[in-house]
């Protein structure tokens, strides 16, 4: 059998990565009480369901007791070895006091001792000229980390029934019509907005698709707005550059008449939710450097779908990718931003990357409209970046 020593602490990562690159039968953990309560659940489910560990251990040590952590120490390792047992020494994530014991049992019983560098994947060996190495002695395997395995591992869930339509990335022809419809979106941001509830509310579609009327209530709307879209020739400029790229087709606007109709359902969608193409293209760019990313994900907190209004407390994500263990949480914001707007947005991304993404997760904020500088320096003092 197969016996991992290790310490629990706070970052669920450092608690499984052992088992999640070699074939672990038991795990023994030592930690602080609290600790212990707090992670002792997910953890060992994480384990016992991905990782197909055996057995889970765990031990509460005292926080500044060398001798006494020693004695529980001692004789939980002494157990394993008179079980004929391979060992070994997991020391990721530790803290000192506990660092400390594994180096003096380490010593004293022989025992190899590793580590795991999250950040670059990369397995660390403290006994380097040991053939008990792990590397050497226990069996490989890999289970790729993916943003459904992350989340669950900080026990939540991403909750797929509440994916939209106009967020599913797998559709290449949806996919390239949505970065046709950015290109004319990041040219007029601050209309854009405003274009989409026009859109949503006032250009209702006779069926699902075809949008047929007067151009006088379009006039109307326009001229009573309180926003930045209130000419006719701004917003006969967006229409017909979006029937240029395609995404609106037979488009009228003469005679009186007001007329075009949407390519497809996910295009009406994703005009009608303005921030839905900033989004699509920023994870298309995620892309490029990163194993997987997602869209509008929501981030279920418990880890429980009870599908019952008011019981699941959730979080949005704009955009959610995974590169290695090292998970990026963005939010997108296509409009303008009030200064409590821009706190809010900037303290949530924050919350929520450390629920699901903790102390390894990166964080950045993408904003249409230039932040101003007191609000970028509490962007860098959260260590979100701004883009």
């Amino acid at each position: 059998m197969v016996v991992n020593f290790e310490f629990i602490g706070e970052e669920p990562i450092e608690n499984i990565i052992t088992c999640m690159n070699f074939k672990i039968d038991k795990v023994v953990f030592w930690g602080y009480h609290d600790v212990i309560e707090a992670q002792k659940t997910k953890t060992e489910m994480f384990l016992k369901k991905y990782c197909e560990v055996k057995t889970v251990v765990f031990h509460a040590l005292p926080r500044y007791d060398l001798n006494s952590s020693l004695r529980t120490m001692r004789k939980e390792i002494a157990y394993e070895k008179s079980q004929n047992n391979k060992i070994y020494f997991d020391v990721t994530g530790g803290e000192d006091l506990i660092l400390v014991a594994f180096g003096m049992l380490s010593k004293e019983f022989e025992t190899p001792m590793h580590m795991f560098d999250i950040e670059e994947d990369k397995l660390i060996e403290l006994n380097e000229e040991s053939n008990l190495c792990i590397s050497m002695s226990v069996q490989k395997r890999k289970i790729p980390m993916s943003l459904e395995l992350m989340v669950k591992m900080h026990g939540g869930k991403i909750n797929r029934n509440l994916q939209k339509a106009n967020k599913d990335t797998r559709n290449s022809e949806f996919i390239e019509d949505a970065e046709k419809i950015y290109q004319i979106a990041k040219n007029h941001w601050d209309c854009w907005n405003p274009f989409s509830n026009l859109l949503r509310n006032t250009m209702i579609p006779v069926n699902d698709l075809q949008v047929r009327m007067g151009a006088q209530t379009v006039i109307d709307a326009l001229s009573s707005s309180k926003t930045s879209l209130r000419s006719i020739r701004k917003l006969n400029e967006i229409i017909d550059a979006l029937e240029d790229a395609g995404v609106l087709l037979d488009v009228v606007h003469a005679n009186g008449q007001y007329q075009f109709r949407y390519k497809n359902q996910a295009i009406k969608d994703c005009l009608w939710e303005g921030g839905s193409v900033l989004e699509l293209h920023i994870c298309h760019e995620e892309e490029k450097n990163s194993a997987e990313c997602m869209v509008g994900v929501h981030l279920d907190w418990d880890g429980v779908i009870h599908n019952q209004p008011g019981t699941d407390v959730l979080n949005e994500i704009d955009v959610l990718s995974l590169n290695g263990n090292i998970p990026t949480f963005i939010s997108c914001k296509s409009g303008r931003m009030e200064a409590h707007q821009t706190l809010y947005a900037l303290y949530e991304l924050d919350t929520v990357a450390k629920r699901f993404g903790g102390k390894y997760a990166k964080k950045a904020l993408v904003s249409a409209k230039a932040l101003g500088e007191v609000y970028m320096e509490r962007a860098a003092e959260m260590n979100i970046e701004v883009r």
